[in-house]
C-alpha cells in the first residue's frame, strides 16, 4: 500500500534537518516515482469486524480496559485458523557483530516485532516463547504494531485494496478484533488508560487524527492539518496537538471539542510532538522569542495551563527534540542545526539547573523507564548508527549497526513522536532492542547493558518492548 508523497511529506514536515542527518547513514530510500511506501496495516479477512457506527457489537469481545486475564496462546491468521505457540527458527547469523550465545530466553519482557515488508506481527518472549500474532497472506500490508499501556493487547494497522483496518488482540495470541478506519493509519498511540486508540493517516491531502473508543467500537475522525503531532494527557481525557508548525491546541477526547492554546505567526525552529508534564497541568513546547530578527533564538518552555505561567527552560535555533523524564524532575532536549553539531542538555525545571551532555552526533534518544538513563542513537565516523547509553554523566558505547530500512525511515526521524508511544527499553531498564540490516535481511537484537555483545532474537524490521513485564 502506498501513500502519495504529499501526505508523507505532511507527516515529515519540520524534520528536514534530522532527515538530512539520517541520510548520512546511506540506506536505500523506499520510494518509487512520486510514491512513498507506507509502512503498514492489519488483515481483516475472516476476522470479526466492529464497524465505525458501532452496529456490530463484536468489539465487546475485547475489554473496555486492558485488565482482562491472560488469553490462550493461539494465533488468529488471515485464513481464520489458529495455531499454537511456535518455536523460534534459527536465523542466518549476521556478519560484523560479535554475538552473545544466548537467544530469546534472554528477554526480561515481551518484544513486539514488525515483520519485513508488512508481512506479519510477532511477539517474542519472555523466555523462549514466539507467538506469530498475525500473518498477512493476501494483498494487505501490516504495520505500526503498538503495545497497550499495560502490555496485554497489541494494536496494528492494515492497508489493502479492499479497505483499511485497525486490528487489536492479546499479546499472547488469541482472538483478534478489527475496526474499519477512514484511512491507512501510519501512526498509532494508545491512551494511558488503554480505553482509546488515536491514529494518524492521510485524508484529502492532509494528515488526519482519528480516535477509536474501545467501549463503543466507534472510530471517529476529529481533526486534520497539513502537519500533525500529538500527545495524550496523563489522565487520557485530552489530546495535546501541534499543527502546521504554528498552532497548539487541546482536544477533549470524549466530545472532540477543541481549545486553542497558542498560535504563532512564525517560528525559526522546528519540532514535532509537544509534551505533557506528568502532573497533567503543564505542557512543554517551543515558541518564538520576542525578538524575531533573522537567526533569533527560540524558546523551549513549560506552560502551566491552570495559572498561565510560562517558564523558559532552553533557547536556541534549529530542530528541537525534547522529552520529560518519567518522574517529571528533568527535561532533556537536543538541538540540531545544519551549521553546528547537535547539542544536548538536561534541565531541572524546579531549580533551573542545566547540564550539557557530550553527545554531538545524537539524532534520536529515549529515557529509560527508571528515569536514570538515556539511550542515544547517533551517527558515528563510520556512518553507522551508534548505540550509546548515558547515565550519571558517563556514556557507555555499544556495538554500532546499520539500521533496518523500516527503523531508519519510519521511526528514527520521528522519534520525538514515537517516544511517547513506543519504547526500545526493557521494562526493568536493563536492556534495549533494535532492528539492524545485514546482507539484504533484517534482524532484531537485544543489547543487555551489562554485556558487551548483543543477543540475536530473530528476523524483523522493527522491535519495541512491552511497557510491562
Amino acid at each position: 500500500m502506498s501513500l502519495r508523497a504529499g501526505a508523507a511529506r505532511s507527516w515529515r514536515s519540520g524534520t528536514l534537518t534530522l532527515v538530512a542527518a539520517m541520510m548520512a547513514l546511506g540506506a536505500a530510500c523506499s520510494t518509487s516515482g512520486n510514491e512513498v511506501v507506507f509502512e503498514g496495516n492489519p488483515s481483516a479477512a475472516a476476522t470479526t469486524i466492529a464497524t465505525a457506527d458501532g452496529t456490530d457489537q463484536a468489539a465487546a469481545s475485547l475489554p473496555a480496559t486492558t485488565d482482562a486475564g491472560p488469553e490462550p496462546t493461539t494465533t488468529a491468521t488471515a485464513a481464520g485458523t489458529t495455531t499454537t505457540t511456535m518455536a523460534a527458527a534459527t536465523p542466518t547469523i549476521p556478519t560484523g557483530l560479535e554475538l552473545s550465545d544466548r537467544g530469546v530466553e534472554a528477554l526480561t519482557g515481551p518484544v513486539l516485532v514488525d515483520g519485513r515488508f508488512g508481512g506479519g506481527v510477532t511477539v517474542l518472549g519472555p523466555g523462549a516463547e514466539r507467538n506469530e500474532l498475525y500473518v498477512e497472506t493476501a494483498d494487505g500490508y501490516l504495520a505500526q504494531p503498538s503495545w497497550s499501556p499495560d502490555g496485554r493487547l497489541v494494536a496494528f494497522s492494515r492497508a489493502s485494496s479492499t479497505g483499511n483496518w485497525l486490528g487489536i488482540g492479546p499479546g499472547t495470541g488469541g482472538s483478534l478484533v478489527t475496526y474499519e478506519t477512514p484511512f491507512a493509519a501510519f501512526y498509532i498511540h494508545w491512551s494511558p488508560d488503554g480505553r482509546s486508540v488515536a491514529m494518524l493517516g492521510a485524508a484529502d491531502s492532509k494528515v488526519a487524527l482519528a480516535i477509536l473508543d474501545l467501549e463503543t467500537g466507534v472510530v471517529e475522525m476529529v481533526d486534520a492539518a497539513v502537519s500533525y503531532y500529538f500527545h495524550w494527557s496523563p489522565d487520557s481525557s485530552r489530546v495535546l496537538t501541534y499543527l502546521d508548525n504554528s498552532r497548539l491546541q487541546i482536544i477533549e477526547a470524549s466530545s472532540g471539542q477543541i481549545t486553542p492554546v497558542a498560535t504563532f505567526d512564525f517560528i525559526w525552529s522546528a519540532y514535532q510532538a509537544p509534551s505533557w508534564m506528568p502532573d497533567g497541568d503543564s505542557i512543554v513546547y517551543v515558541r518564538p522569542a520576542e525578538d524575531q530578527s533573522e537567526g533569533a533564538q527560540d524558546e523551549l518552555v513549560i506552560h502551566d495551563l491552570e495559572t498561565g505561567r510560562i517558564d523558559v527552560i532552553g533557547t536556541g535555533a534549529g530542530f528541537f527534540s525534547f522529552a520529560v523524564s518519567p518522574d517529571g524532575t528533568l527535561v532533556a532536549y537536543s538541538l540540531h542545526s545544519l551549521a553546528d553539531t547537535a547539542s544536548m542538555y538536561l534541565v531541572e525545571p524546579d531549580s533551573g539547573e542545566v547540564a550539557e551532555v557530550d553527545a554531538p552526533n545524537t539524532v534520536a534518544w529515549q529515557w529509560s523507564p527508571d528515569g536514570r538513563k538515556i539511550l542515544l542513537l547517533g551517527i558515528n565516523e563510520e556512518r553507522r548508527l551508534s548505540m550509546d547509553v548515558y547515565q550519571d554523566g558517563a556514556i557507555t558505547a555499544y556495538p554500532s549497526i546499520t539500521p533496518s530500512e523500516n527503523f531508519l525511515r519510519s521511526y528514527i526521524p520521528f522519534w520525538n513522536q514515537y517516544g511517547h508511544s513506543h519504547t526500545l527499553w526493557a521494562p526493568d531498564s536493563s536492556a534495549f532492542v533494535y532492528a539492524a540490516a545485514d546482507r539484504g535481511e533484517d534482524y532484531v537484537f537485544l543489547q543487555p547493558l551489562k554485556e558487551e555483545r548483543p543477543v540475536l532474537l530473530g528476523a524483523g524490521s522493527m522491535a519495541v518492548f512491552s511497557p510491562r513485564t
